[in-house]
């Protein structure tokens, strides 16, 4: 009766473990698609005002000209850009 006893009680234990298992299981399974499920950080983007292609801010070269902030998608762009400008003033001039 005892034998009977200690082996009804390891069933229900392993049982019980089993179960346990499952639900965690299942609960990391709703928490990954949940994590899947979620939209990605957006970031704004900024067009170069010389190619005219947009870029993420934190990827832009960020240039300060008469106090205006002007982003680019490269340092060439950026020089490139202050260069047709200045050509630019310099037929306005004549």
């Amino acid at each position: 009766m005892l034998i009977r006893f200690i082996i009804f009680i390891i069933i229900l234990y392993v049982v019980y473990r089993i179960i346990k298992y499952m639900r965690r299981a299942k609960n990391n399974e709703t928490k990954n698609y949940q994590a899947k499920a979620m939209p990605a950080e957006r970031e704004d983007l900024v067009e170069d005002p010389f190619c005219h292609t947009y870029i993420p801010v934190s990827q832009a070269y960020k240039k300060e000209i008469a106090g205006i902030n002007y982003y680019f998608c490269s340092k060439e762009c950026c020089e490139y850009y202050i260069s047709g400008k200045s050509k630019k003033r310099q037929e306005e001039g004549l």
